[in-house]
C-alpha cells in the first residue's frame, strides 16, 4: 500500500508539473488557460470525451453521402448493378478519409481562431438532407451530386461573408430570450433522443407504425426494417430500405444484450460522475467498447453475417488510408435545379450552428447581459471555412457539434480541447479501421447523460408568463421530434413573433399586454391590493410598514 500510494503521489507531481508547464508557456498564454482556470490535462481530457462521443460520424457520414452515388455513374445495369455497387464500396472508404480531413480542419480552425472547445464535422441531419432529398437516393434525385456539391461551396461562401461583416451575430441576437433559454434544453432533449435510438445509441427507442416511436431494444434478428412505400417501390420495386425498424413484428422487446450493455455503461458513467471522476465518460465507453470487440458473443460488433464480416475485415486492417481521388473537387457552373437546395442549406445551417453554439457558450458562461461572447465572429467564420475546404472533399456542410458538451462537462474551456480533437481526427486517418468501429452503444449513454445536464437552462424560463413559457416549450419539444435543431429555433422564433405581434396590434385598440409577475410578487401585489380594498391602511405611514 506504502509503495502504491508512493507511486500516485509521484504520478499526480508529474501531472502538475506538465500542467504548471503548459500554462506558463506560449500554448497556455495562447489559449488563456490561466484566465479560464483550466489546465493541459483538463482540457486533454475533455477533447477524449467530444471526439469518443462524436466518433461515430467516422463511421455514419460515410455510408449516408455514399447512398448519394457520388460521381458513380450506372451502366447498363441501373443502380443496383455489381460494378456500381463496387463505385459506392469505394466512395464510402473515401468518405472515412474525408470526414476524418474535413473535421481536423473544422476543429482546428474552430480551437485557433474562436479559441472555443468547440468540435466540427460534417453535420448530422444535412448530410441526410443532401442525400436524399437533394441528389437523391444512389442519384435519383431532382439535383446532381457536383451541382449540389457547388451550392455546399457557395454557402460557405456566403456564410463567411456574414461573419467577417458581423451580419450573422448580429441575426443571431435577434432571437427571442425564450428562445436562447430553451435552446440548451431543447439540445439536451434532441441529444438524449439520439443516445436512446440505434444509429448513435444504445437502441431502447425504435420506429412504429402507428406512433412513430415506441419501445425497442430488440436483437438484430428480430429487427423488421421499414420502407418508403413510394411509387418507385411499388411499381419499379425500388425500395430504400432505412435504418428504421420495429420490434412489434417478430417481438424480443427489452431482450437486445447490446441494449443492456449501453445501459450497464451508462450507470458506469453516472456512478463515476456522482463520485467526481471527470474521467467517466470515458472510461464507461471504453468499457463497453472492448466487450464489444470479442466476437462470438451476444453482445459483439462483429457478427457473423454480411455486414458483421465486412466491418472484422475493416476493424483488422488497423492502419490504412484511403484515396479521394473520385469525390475530390466536384463542382460544376451548371446551378438550374440547385437554388432551393441551397436556400435549405442556408437556413438550416445558419440555425442549427447559432443554436448549437449558443447552448454550448451558455453552459460555459461566456453570454454577457447583451447576448455577446468573446471571439464570435471567428466562431462563426470557422464554421464557414470548414464548409468551404469539406466541399472539395464531397462533404455535406460542416457545423458544430452539440456533442462538445461532453467535453465542457468533463471541464474543456478553451480552444486546446478543439485543437486536440483535430490531432485525434489526423491520427483517425490512418486509424480509421480502429475508431470507426466503436459501437453505437458505447457511446449512447454518454449523449443521454449530456443532454440531461443541459436541462438546468429551464429553471431560467419565466414558466409563470404563458407567452414566455409555450415560446420555450414548443422549442424544446419539436426540436428532438422534427430530428432538427434549426426546425425548433423556427418553431420557436414563429411562435413568440405571433404572440407578440398579436399583442401590438390588440393594444392599439386600447387593450395592454397582461403584465405577469413571479409567483411571490403577484402575491404581494394581491395582498397589497386587498388590504386597501378593505380599509386597512389608513395612512401613508401604516402604508410603508404593511409593505414591509
Amino acid at each position: 500500500l506504502t509503495y502504491f500510494v508512493s507511486k500516485t503521489s509521484k504520478m499526480v507531481a508529474i501531472i502538475d508539473n506538465i500542467n504548471s508547464t503548459v500554462n506558463d508557456s506560449f500554448v497556455g498564454r495562447f489559449f488563456e488557460m490561466k484566465e479560464r482556470n483550466t489546465n493541459f490535462t483538463t482540457e486533454l481530457r475533455g477533447a477524449t470525451a467530444t471526439f469518443l462521443t462524436m466518433s461515430y460520424i467516422l463511421a455514419v457520414n460515410p455510408r449516408i453521402l455514399a447512398d448519394s452515388g457520388g460521381p458513380c455513374v450506372p451502366g447498363e445495369g441501373g443502380i443496383f448493378a455489381p460494378e456500381y455497387e463496387m463505385c459506392l464500396q469505394n466512395i464510402t472508404k473515401q468518405y472515412v478519409t474525408a470526414t476524418a480531413l474535413c473535421s481536423m480542419v473544422g476543429c482546428l480552425t474552430m480551437g485557433l481562431l474562436a479559441n472555443l472547445p468547440i468540435a466540427l464535422s460534417t453535420g448530422m441531419g444535412l448530410n441526410a438532407y443532401f442525400t436524399y432529398s437533394v441528389v437523391g437516393f444512389r442519384g435519383t434525385g431532382p439535383v446532381a451530386y457536383d451541382a449540389a456539391i457547388t451550392a455546399v461551396l457557395i454557402e460557405g461562401i456566403i456564410f463567411l461573408v456574414l461573419a467577417v461583416t458581423g451580419v450573422r451575430f448580429f441575426l443571431v441576437k435577434l432571437i427571442p430570450e425564450p428562445v436562447k433559454l430553451a435552446t440548451p434544453a431543447a439540445i439536451g432533449a434532441f441529444l438524449a433522443h439520439l443516445g436512446l435510438q440505434t444509429a448513435e445509441g444504445v437502441g431502447m427507442v425504435v420506429s412504429d407504425i402507428a406512433t412513430a416511436v415506441t419501445l425497442g431494444g430488440c436483437p438484430e434478428e428480430k429487427r423488421v426494417s421499414i420502407v418508403a412505400y413510394t411509387e418507385a417501390c411499388e411499381t419499379l420495386g425500388i425500395c430504400v430500405k432505412s435504418d428504421a425498424y420495429t420490434c412489434d413484428d417478430l417481438g424480443g422487446i427489452m431482450t437486445s444484450g447490446t441494449m443492456w450493455l449501453g445501459i450497464l455503461g451508462f450507470m458506469i458513467m453516472v456512478v463515476l460522475m456522482a463520485y467526481k471522476r471527470n474521467s467517466s465518460m470515458i472510461i464507461g465507453i471504453a468499457f463497453v467498447t472492448f466487450i464489444s470487440w470479442f466476437r462470438d458473443t451476444a453482445v459483439t460488433y462483429f457478427p457473423d453475417n454480411d455486414s458483421g464480416n465486412a466491418r472484422f475485415e475493416y476493424f483488422q486492417q488497423i492502419v490504412t488510408v484511403e484515396p479521394m481521388d473520385m469525390i475530390t473537387a466536384q463542382y460544376t457552373g451548371d446551378l438550374k435545379k440547385a437554388g432551393l437546395s441551397l436556400f435549405t442549406f442556408l437556413y438550416v445551417d445558419f440555425l442549427d450552428t447559432s443554436g448549437t453554439l449558443y447552448a454550448l457558450v451558455s453552459s460555459m458562461g461566456y453570454i454577457d447581459e447583451d447576448g455577446n461572447f468573446p471571439r464570435s465572429r471567428q466562431a462563426f467564420a470557422a464554421d464557414a471555412i470548414s464548409t468551404i475546404f469539406g466541399s472539395i472533399f464531397g462533404c455535406s456542410p460542416v457545423t458544430s457539434y452539440i456533442e462538445s458538451a461532453a467535453g465542457v462537462e468533463a471541464g474543456s474551456k478553451t480552444g486546446l480541447t478543439a485543437v486536440i480533437c483535430a490531432f485525434y481526427f489526423f491520427i483517425s486517418i490512418f486509424f480509421a479501421p480502429i475508431l470507426a468501429n466503436i459501437p453505437p452503444w458505447a457511446t449512447g449513454g454518454s449523449l443521454v447523460i449530456v443532454g440531461s445536464l443541459m436541462c438546468r437552462s429551464l429553471v431560467k424560463i419565466k414558466w409563470y408568463d404563458p407567452s414566455h413559457a409555450v415560446t420555450a416549450f414548443i422549442t424544446i419539444m419539436i426540436m428532438p421530434l422534427t430530428y432538427s435543431i434549426g426546425y425548433g429555433l423556427i418553431a420557436g422564433m414563429g411562435c413568440y413573433f405571433f404572440l407578440e405581434g398579436t399583442f401590438f396590434l390588440l393594444s392599439l385598440v386600447g387593450i395592454e399586454k397582461p403584465v405577469h409577475l413571479p409567483p411571490k410578487e403577484e402575491n404581494v401585489k394581491e395582498v397589497k391590493e386587498l388590504d386597501v380594498k378593505e380599509g386597512d391602511v389608513e395612512s401613508d405611514n401604516d402604508k410603508e410598514v404593511e409593505v414591509a
